[in-house]
């Protein structure tokens, strides 16, 4: 931790507060995040946020859950978006980790989350915990008294998940894409 508050000092005083926070938070596959913001009506901020928290712009990583590439989409997730949504049978599951493959599917998602749920919050806690989950608690008053927004979210990597993504998409947006 010292030596990553030391690398923050170091970079603040050389480059500055905004470089530093572009060093933090870059803009990468600009031309795809673009075409997939344009293609499925999705806020390019949220875009980038959302490749920062889940893969922090690694083309390879690769969850747990079996999760793959810059959006972390599972191989059952595109499976279901294939069949269900695009009707694209070219695009195969060994293709997710190639970054328009991964970041054109991650939008289609997160597109279909935010029409299904219409709140951001909600859409990017079924983009996290899954559908199912999200619904559950939806329909639990103890998590959501009004069945639309969720006010008590169990899972603690969920809650800690929309609160990054709000950050980095409100930081992208202010670094990047504020009109002056």
């Amino acid at each position: 931790m010292l030596i990553f508050l030391t690398a923050l000092v170091c970079v603040l005083g050389y480059f500055g507060y905004k470089s530093a926070l572009k060093f933090f938070y870059p803009i990468k596959y600009e031309d795809i995040v673009l075409k997939a913001s344009e293609t499925y009506k999705v806020d390019k901020e949220l875009i980038f946020a959302i490749i920062k928290c889940e893969s922090g712009f690694d083309k390879n990583a690769h969850s747990r859950a079996n999760a793959c590439g810059l959006m972390q989409i599972t191989p059952e997730t595109f499976d279901w978006l294939k069949t269900c949504y695009t009707h694209d049978e070219k695009a195969s599951r060994s293709q997710l980790k190639i970054p328009e493959v991964n970041i054109l599917y991650g939008t289609l998602l997160i597109s279909i989350l935010l029409k299904k749920y219409e709140n951001e919050e909600t859409a990017l806690s079924a983009y996290n915990a899954g559908i199912s989950a999200t619904d559950r608690w939806l329909s639990n008053k103890n998590h959501s008294p009004d069945g639309f927004n969720l006010e008590n979210i169990p899972y603690k990597e969920t809650r800690d998940y929309i609160l990054r993504v709000k950050k980095a998409k409100n930081i992208y947006k202010k670094l990047y894409f504020k009109k002056e």
